[in-house]
């Protein structure tokens, strides 16, 4: 659903602004299987029953533009029926905003139990979107420095952002529909903001490891054979990857801000909250507490027994070592079978 509201809000304002022709882009592949509703949150009518008719009613009602929020960012209070709201699509006019958010469609009429197949399993996905409520005033969209952003994302995941492994060419994103019509870049981004897809594609790129890797099923994996810590450090590695992505998403939708004047030193500031900092566990209590008193407190004799036992040592080895060279001496060629187990080890050792 986040890919649709993605394209949905980045054509959908190139629309408004007279940019792009809904022609041009409304088969676009990430929408195929899928439909889109909107209603009137009050009365439940149903206001359009497609995307394409929704943004025509908003351009003549004077619309001008899209972006796509955070529903806490907004402070969206999140009511029962509106459960699948995690981000907002806001209509911009003029002198006034729209909140819309999907809800869940609810069936007057309960499950009909296991006697009743449920068809709608099998059927495409219903984003409902419900018109939360109008506000008046402007909202600020936030531009975004790509190149700032990709450091920033460098930097925490220690990563190459972007890779060398993306290809340099719009990101499309994976769509049920592969005819060549329907192939498109998940969101319009250009000039200076064309680095957009190739961060986008690196994310993407490195989450398809991720996943690969942490598959309960990849045996070969490295991080199969992790101890817990370890593999700890590679799921929070995960979630930050995961948010970074989401982080990428959002400001790709809202690409084209007000804000895009703004100097090169704006701090930048996340959209989305990152996910809180690992707690690394604690370590495991192997000795009781009397037992570490007593091996603070040293024995009487411990250093010279372990001192006259290596000297021992030394002596048995010295003896063993002029013994064989009186022997080798006599019969040279037994040199040759010391020789051999140690030459086979060194060759083998690796």
């Amino acid at each position: 659903m986040i890919q649709r509201q993605v394209a949905l809000v980045s054509y959908g304002s190139q629309f408004l602004r007279k940019e792009l022709a809904l022609d041009d882009w409304y088969r676009h592949g990430i929408f195929f299987g899928a439909r889109l509703q909107f209603r009137d949150r009050a009365s439940k009518a149903l206001l359009a029953d497609d995307f394409t008719l929704w943004l025509g009613s908003l351009a003549q009602g004077g619309a001008t533009r899209l972006s796509l929020h955070p529903a806490t960012a907004l402070g969206v209070d999140v009511p029962p029926e509106l459960a699948r709201c995690e981000h907002v699509v806001v209509a911009h006019f003029t002198d006034r905003y729209q909140l819309w958010v999907v809800g869940e469609e609810r069936a007057g009429w309960g499950a009909g139990g296991n006697d009743i197949p449920n068809a709608a399993s099998y059927a495409g996905d219903v984003d409902c979107y419900l018109c939360l409520e109008e506000r008046e005033g402007e909202l600020e969209v936030p531009h975004t420095d790509w190149k700032k952003l990709a450091a920033a994302i460098a930097s925490d995941l220690d990563i190459a952002v972007p890779s060398g492994a993306v290809p340099a060419e719009p990101f499309c994103a994976y769509t049920r529909e592969d005819a060549p019509w329907a192939k498109m870049p998940l969101f319009v981004a250009s000039g200076i903001d064309s680095l957009a897809h190739r961060v986008m594609a690196t994310l993407d790129w490195e989450q398809g490891k991720f996943d690969n890797d942490t598959h309960p099923r990849n045996d070969n994996s490295y991080y199969q054979h992790l101890n817990e810590e370890d593999a700890a450090a590679v799921d929070h590695w995960g979630e930050r990857l995961n948010s970074w992505i989401g982080e990428v998403l959002l400001r790709a939708a809202n690409i084209g801000g007000d804000a895009a004047a703004k100097g090169d030193n704006t701090p930048l500031v996340r959209v989305s909250p990152p996910p809180p900092p690992r707690q690394s566990m604690p370590t495991p209590v192997l000795a009781t507490a009397a037992d570490a008193s007593a091996a603070a407190v040293p024995t009487a004799n411990g250093k010279w027994t372990n001192r006259l036992g290596l000297a021992l040592g030394i002596v048995v080895l010295s003896v063993l070592i002029v013994a064989l060279a009186k022997v080798i001496a006599q019969f040279p060629w037994l040199a040759a079978l010391f020789a051999l187990p140690w030459a086979l080890y060194m060759h083998y050792k690796d």
